[in-house]
């Protein structure tokens, strides 16, 4: 098999299969499945659906089934697959019967088990927690297991909590295909509370239980690292209000990156958040409730993912969580940091207003580059910055986890960026990817996060990269590029190192060579 859905499981999975399988039928997605019950002899088979596939593996454990030595079996077969094979995993720990829960020794051992499968999980890049106890609430599940099928056929969950499960799966295994949002765009009136804050002033807006509900689930977006912003045809000071005086506002608005409120058209607003931020409108996500302004949106800006909300906030709490636009499946740390470090950049645009020229606004912010071997503890934020970066990128190629640990295990070198300033640590955010042949360093990847344009730290990697080739004896290093709608900058990196014009004529593959001991220095750094 090659790319798509495989799924084992401890149990019957009849349904959950079909389940999925109809869904990811949309997606031009198959979906696999092991022999009944075996969860353990598909890690270890390189002929299985597992180890075979190349795209989403699911393991769905309920650990009742599991005991007597099986789980320590699985556990260690699951720590050698990921360097099997090419896939992501996706680790389920399901919900246990009514049975098990019900002995105290059984539901201790439980407990165990799942910290077990945890902590197992967490070690291993690629490798991934699918959560299961918020299905049912999520869904609307009335009733999650079906004791008489599960004592009869070993199909422990109803055809509703079944087919739950399979949604996850398919839409976390679809969001692993796709770059992720990075900005939602929020409308206030109706959105994040019901009532018109102009008229009924900060206090006569309603925030119930379910609107609540909506703000706490943007605020757990935010952890994961999407910026959130408002967009409101409104007075500021009437929106403010809200939020400094109503006593059920859950959000705050130092919890907010970005705001555009007054009485322009709001395709306009989104375009000037876009520049504001430094991000694409491909990344954005726009939530309100009037179905004039996200029939605006939709017409004007076709990239931007719009989710039209009810006025009633459960059913737009609802609404959100099954939207799969706000799917994603890794979070890393800088992905918690990234709204402190937005923040940060008023501070930055501050200093630069200070400064008499950009050299000395350069010199004040005291930027430090360095290039870190990449490991397995940075395998998944290199992953994530190949699937985001579009600017400073080379090539604009998306890598797996899988796929750059097989990049490294056939004698590849990667490192990643880490940039530090005086305002802060901004953490990993770059990856060079290179190998050495024959005397020369070839370069297939090279990318930097957009928040480091403009800072000269390209200048600085390729200097940190150059003393790389030249410590592996590779007098010369082969820089890949290609172009892509939106990687100007990169185009423009290598235009200054060559002297050479990048363009949409050059062919894909396209590389140009340059003396590691001139090019040190041929790009201004930090």
């Amino acid at each position: 098999m090659t790319r798509g859905i495989a799924l084992a499981a401890t149990f019957t999975a009849d349904q959950i299969a079909a389940a999925a399988a109809d869904r990811a039928a949309r997606l031009d997605t198959a979906v696999v499945t092991a022999p009944y019950g075996q969860t353990v002899e598909p890690l270890l088979d390189p002929t299985s659906v597992l180890l075979a596939n190349t795209g989403v593996n699911a393991l769905l454990l309920r650990l009742e089934d599991l005991r007597g030595g099986l789980l320590d079996e699985l556990l260690a077969a699951l720590a050698a697959a990921p360097g099997r094979s090419t896939a992501t995993w996706l680790i389920a720990v399901t919900p246990p019967s009514p049975r098990a829960l019900g002995d105290r020794a059984t539901a201790a051992w439980l407990t165990t088990a799942a910290r077990r499968v945890a902590d197992a999980v967490a070690a291993l890049p690629g490798v991934h927690l699918m959560p299961t106890d918020d299905l049912a609430a999520h869904y609307g599940v009335p009733e999650v297991h079906d004791e008489y099928a599960d004592r009869i056929a070993h199909l422990p969950y109803t055809d509703e909590f079944s087919s739950a499960l399979a949604d996850r799966v398919v839409r976390l295994a679809a969001s692993t295909w796709r770059a992720p949002r990075k900005v939602v765009v929020l409308d206030c009136d109706d959105t994040l509370w019901s009532g018109l804050c102009g008229e009924a002033g900060p206090e006569g807006v309603e925030v119930g239980d379910g609107h609540r509900r909506v703000q706490e689930f943007l605020q757990d977006q935010r952890s994961r690292g999407k910026l959130l912003c408002l967009c409101s045809h409104n007075n500021t000071e009437d929106v403010h209000a809200v939020f400094d005086r109503h006593p059920g506002m859950a959000l705050s608005l130092r919890e907010i990156t970005a705001q555009r409120i007054g009485w322009a058209p709001k395709p306009a607003y989104l375009g000037e958040l876009a520049a504001e931020l430094g991000l694409a409108l491909s990344s954005f996500i726009f939530v309100d409730d009037d179905p004039v302004a996200c029939a605006s949106v939709r017409a004007q800006l076709p990239e931007v993912a719009v989710v039209e909300v009810d006025r009633d906030g459960g059913r737009a709490w609802r609404q959100l969580v099954h939207e799969p636009a706000f799917d994603q499946l890794a979070v890393t740390e800088e992905d918690r940091l990234r709204s402190d470090w937005y923040a940060a950049e008023s501070h930055r645009k501050e200093l630069l207003q200070s400064t008499k020229d950009y050299e000395e606004f350069l010199a004040r912010c005291d930027i430090e580059v360095s290039l870190d071997r990449l490991t397995d503890l940075t395998l998944e934020r290199a992953a994530q910055l190949t699937a985001r970066t579009t600017q400073f990128t080379l090539t604009g190629s998306a890598w797996t986890v899988p796929e750059l640990r097989a990049f490294l295990a056939r004698s590849g070198t990667g490192w990643v960026v880490r940039v530090r300033d005086v305002f802060g640590d901004h953490g990993v955010v770059g990856l060079v990817l290179a190998e050495a042949r024959d005397g020369v360093l070839d370069v297939p990847v090279f990318l930097l996060s957009c928040r480091m344009l403009n800072r000269r730290v390209d200048g600085a990697v390729l200097r940190l990269l150059c003393a790389e080739a030249i410590s592996a004896d590779c007098a010369e290093v082969r820089l890949h590029h290609e172009s892509t709608r939106r990687n100007a900058p990169a185009r423009h990196f290598v235009e200054q190192l060559t002297g050479t014009a990048v363009g949409p004529a050059d062919p894909p593959g396209s590389a140009d060579v340059v003396a590691a001991d001139w090019a040190a220095g041929a790009v201004p750094a930090p």
